[in-house]
């Protein structure tokens, strides 16, 4: 766990050396659903997925060329599932982590001021709550071992961008995640999360972009 924040540490770092000149925030809905492992490495089945939100923010700097981009920020993402299991129960879980990221911000193809970018970003997400109902009961999984493990979740993304004016700028953008814990559980069970993320966010314009 300490060499991950370390490695944080480092891109931040790195980051700061890259003058980011850009800072962002966007949020949206995100489809999420559980990848659940017994100790027997038996999957819970009839885990359907369940429509939450995330915000995200962050910073963007020029890397190696105009159109590679350093970035480091993080955001809240809520997860969850529903389902039955083999007796009947009715299951329901949600969770709410925050997450640190670092990552690369790549612009495919630019036409006057619209431009494509894909994204792929990594770093651990920790949680802050968590709650699961059975039939009529609410618990709290906070510190439940199968869920109070830290995750490392990889994402990518795919994003269309317009600038408003030299200082703001707006995307659309999809994202999928998969999250990973870091270390099993005590029980020997495994817990992944998945996500599809829609989201609308802003681009503040620190420094304004070098003519072409």
């Amino acid at each position: 766990m300490k060499s991950i924040y370390i490695s944080f540490l480092f891109c931040v770092c790195f980051a700061i050396n890259a003058q980011a000149q850009e800072v962002y925030i966007d949020g949206g809905k995100s489809v999420t659903t559980f990848d659940f492992k017994d100790a027997l490495s038996n999957e819970l089945e009839d885990l359907q997925s369940t429509n939450h939100s995330y915000i995200d923010f962050g910073y963007r700097g020029k890397l190696f060329t105009k159109a590679v981009f350093f970035v480091v920020g993080g955001g809240v993402n809520t997860y969850g599932a529903t389902g039955n299991d083999l007796f009947g129960n009715y299951l329901n879980w949600e969770t709410t982590y925050a997450s640190l990221y670092a990552g690369i911000d790549a612009e495919l193809f630019r036409i006057s001021d619209f431009s494509f970018h894909v994204k792929g970003t990594v770093g651990p997400d920790v949680m802050l709550q968590g709650t699961q109902t059975l039939n009529n009961q609410v618990f709290d999984v906070l510190n439940e071992q199968d869920f109070n493990t830290a995750f490392v979740f990889i994402r990518g993304a795919a994003s269309f961008e317009y600038n408003v004016s030299d200082s703001i700028a707006v995307f659309f953008q999809y994202r999928f995640g998969k999250g990973s814990q870091i270390n099993n559980s005590e029980t020997g069970a495994e817990l992944g999360y998945l996500s599809n993320d829609f989201g609308i966010g802003l681009v503040f314009k620190l420094k304004k972009k070098e003519k072409v």
